[in-house]
């Protein structure tokens, strides 16, 4: 007697929004895709990181030396 009322469901698709659903995902990744390409930037020879390892043994060793030549 006092049951209440259930809204109605439909599965409704509208005609064109799923064309340019795909369209925007499609675009999106391309140029997702484009700033990913263009954002790997090679780095220099000396700021890698076994030169500066090789340039911070160097540097002792060069400390060393004239250490040597101090005393």
């Amino acid at each position: 007697m006092f049951q209440q009322r259930k809204n109605k469901r439909f599965s409704y698709k509208p005609r064109f929004q799923d064309s340019e659903e795909i369209k925007s995902k499609d675009d999106f990744e391309t140029k997702w895709n484009k700033v990913k390409g263009n954002d790997k930037k090679r780095g220099s020879v000396l700021t890698s990181l076994p030169a500066l390892i090789i340039m911070l043994v160097s540097l002792f060793v060069l400390i060393y030396i004239l250490d040597g030549y101090i005393k």
